[in-house]
């Protein structure tokens, strides 16, 4: 488990001063959006798209900014609440920042927002609440960076199939259409997409559809049920359990704020 000392999300334009980070926690940088630099005990780290950053306790670090730059990050500050924490999870023990691309920011994404929204509604245990999800989203990191670089012909194919979802989504998309569309078996195909972004199929393409129902119950005129429809969920229901689950709300939750702009 973790003491979490500050969550935050860094949107827009960045300004002229530098942002410095405290160097007594240490501290996971991700950015979901655009670019930026990190100053980190006198080196330049540059982040992009999906970079993520791990900066250990004892270094200062602070962002760089400039006029024109545009980006959005998410930024926790924490320490291992003991040291069993630090051996059971390497990564934490690393004297030096480390820096790589992760290839489940989908996955990712939705850790950290989760984590974001409970530290910001602030409801009856939240700091335990996202103690436990941020020992989750560690765990989750650490396995992709112990297993190493992936080969460039796998992310090709990742990369392949995430179009063909993109493409078909509202539809049933089965591991023999995604097999065929790289060249190979249908179980090498579910194998491979699971190992590298860290979702089966079918909770990727859940989560592709549900970022489609997050934007039209907020930005449409459509009942649930439309949606619900139009998204290839013939039970109103499942899709209600299948939202909550992966957005942390209710439908109507959306919907709500979709009055709340009109």
């Amino acid at each position: 488990m973790f003491d979490i000392f500050e969550i935050r999300q860094e949107r827009g334009v960045l300004g002229s001063e530098q942002k410095a980070l405290g160097s007594d926690s240490l501290a996971l940088i991700w950015v979901r959006f655009g670019q930026t630099s990190y100053r980190v005990a006198g080196q330049t780290m540059q982040l992009r798209k999906n970079d993520l950053l791990l900066i250990p306790s004892g270094l200062q670090a602070a962002e760089l900014q400039g006029a024109g730059s545009i980006r959005e990050s998410v930024v926790v500050r924490f320490s291992p609440a003991d040291s069993a924490t630090v051996r059971l999870l390497p990564i934490l023990a690393r004297r030096a920042p480390l820096r790589w691309v992760t290839h489940m920011p989908e996955l990712l994404l939705e850790k950290l927002l989760y984590i974001v929204d409970q530290w910001s509604a602030r409801d009856r245990y939240f700091s335990i609440m996202c103690a436990a999800l941020l020992t989750e989203l560690m765990v989750t990191i650490s396995r992709e960076y112990d297993e190493g670089e992936k080969a460039p012909s796998s992310i090709h194919h990742i990369e392949v199939m995430k179009r063909y979802i993109d493409n078909h989504y509202r539809g049933k998309i089965t591991k023999l259409e995604l097999g065929a569309c790289i060249g190979v078996s249908p179980n090498y195909a579910a194998s491979l997409f699971r190992k590298v972004t860290g979702m089966t199929i079918s909770d990727y393409v859940h989560r592709r559809r549900m970022k489609t129902a997050l934007y039209m119950l907020r930005h449409s005129q459509l009942t649930v049920q439309d949606i619900s429809e139009h998204l290839g969920y013939s039970d109103p229901s499942y899709f209600n359990r299948i939202f909550k689950r992966i957005t942390g709300k209710l439908p109507s939750d959306a919907i709500a704020e979709r009055s709340d702009r009109e």
